[in-house]
C-alpha cells in the first residue's frame, strides 16, 4: 500500500470511530419532581447497543456526581466501556449522574453517606428506572460499584415494590456497610476482587454480604470473584488498583454479562 493509501486509511479509521462513539450516546435529562421542591432534572447518559437484550443503569460511587452529561460527547469508559463492547448478550447502558454531592465532607462513616439513603435520591432511582423501561421495553439491571452499591442496597430497602421494577441488581465492589434488610426475590450478583486492599470494601464484606442475603432472598444469588489485574504502588486503594478492576475490567465485564445473561434467557 502506497504511503498515500495507508493515510487515506487511517483517516477513514479515524473518522469511523469518531462517528461510531458519538452517535450512539443520548442526554437525557429526565424531569423530576420531589416533594413541595422546585420541579429539577436527573442527569442521565445513555449508550445503545443495536440489538440489545437488556438495559445496565449504572450508580457510580464515589461522590455520585461527575458532571458527565456536561461533556460534549460522553463515551463509556471504565467498566461500562467493556460492557458496552459486549457481545453476547448485547447491552444498553446507562450512566446516571447526579447535580449534587451524594457524599459529606465530614462524619463518621455511616453519616457521610447518608444522602445514598434519602428518600430523594432513591426516588432518583425510581424516576430512572422508570424512564428508560417505557422508552426501551427491555429488563432492567441496576449495576452500582462501591458507594454506589449502597444506593442499591437502600434502593432494594426502602418498600418491597421496588424489587418489582428491576430485572436484577449487581452490587460490585460493595462497601462494607452494604445490607439488604428485605426479603426479596431477585436475581442478585455480588462481584467483588478477591484481592480488594481498599479497608471499606473488603472481600470479607462482599461473602457477608452474600450470606446475608442468600438467607431473605427466595431467588440467585452468586457470589464472583475478579482475580486478575493488579494494584498501583503509589495509588490511593479507595480509587485505584484491585477495587477499580486494574488491567481486569474485562473480566469483571464477563462476570456480569454472563449473570445477565442467565437471566434474561431464563
Amino acid at each position: 500500500m502506497s504511503a498515500g493509501g495507508a493515510l487515506l486509511k487511517k483517516l477513514l479509521l479515524a473518522i469511523f470511530f469518531t462517528l461510531s462513539g458519538s452517535a450512539n450516546a443520548e442526554i437525557n435529562l429526565i424531569s423530576f419532581q420531589f416533594g413541595q421542591e422546585n420541579p429539577s432534572t436527573i442527569p442521565t447518559v445513555y449508550w445503545t447497543n443495536p440489538g440489545s437484550k437488556a438495559l445496565v443503569i449504572f450508580l457510580p460511587g464515589g461522590s455520585g456526581s461527575f458532571g458527565v452529561t456536561k461533556k460534549p460527547d460522553p463515551k463509556p469508559n471504565w467498566l461500562l466501556a467493556s460492557l458496552h463492547r459486549s457481545q453476547d448478550p448485547l447491552l444498553d447502558l446507562v450512566f446516571m449522574d447526579s447535580h449534587y454531592s451524594l457524599q459529606a465532607d465530614s462524619g463518621d462513616s455511616y453519616s457521610r453517606w447518608s444522602a445514598r439513603r434519602e428518600a430523594q435520591h432513591l426516588e432518583q432511582i425510581k424516576t430512572v428506572v422508570s424512564f428508560y423501561q417505557k422508552k426501551t421495553g427491555k429488563p432492567v439491571f441496576l449495576l452500582g460499584h462501591s458507594n454506589g452499591s449502597l444506593s442499591i442496597a437502600e434502593f432494594l430497602n426502602q418498600t418491597p415494590d421496588n424489587q418489582k421494577l428491576v430485572a436484577g441488581v449487581i452490587f460490585s465492589g460493595s462497601r462494607n456497610e452494604t445490607l439488604v434488610k428485605q426479603n426479596i426475590s431477585l436475581p442478585v450478583l455480588i462481584l467483588h476482587h478477591k484481592s480488594d486492599p481498599n479497608r471499606w470494601t473488603t472481600p470479607s464484606s462482599a461473602d457477608q454480604l452474600s450470606t446475608s442475603i442468600k438467607k431473605i432472598n427466595s431467588s440467585n444469588t452468586d457470589l464472583r470473584w475478579v482475580e486478575g489485574g493488579k494494584d498501583i504502588p503509589w495509588g490511593d486503594p479507595t480509587h485505584s488498583g484491585r477495587h477499580m478492576y486494574n488491567e481486569a475490567l474485562d473480566e469483571a465485564a464477563k462476570l456480569i454479562e454472563n449473570f445477565i445473561k442467565e437471566v434474561v434467557n431464563k
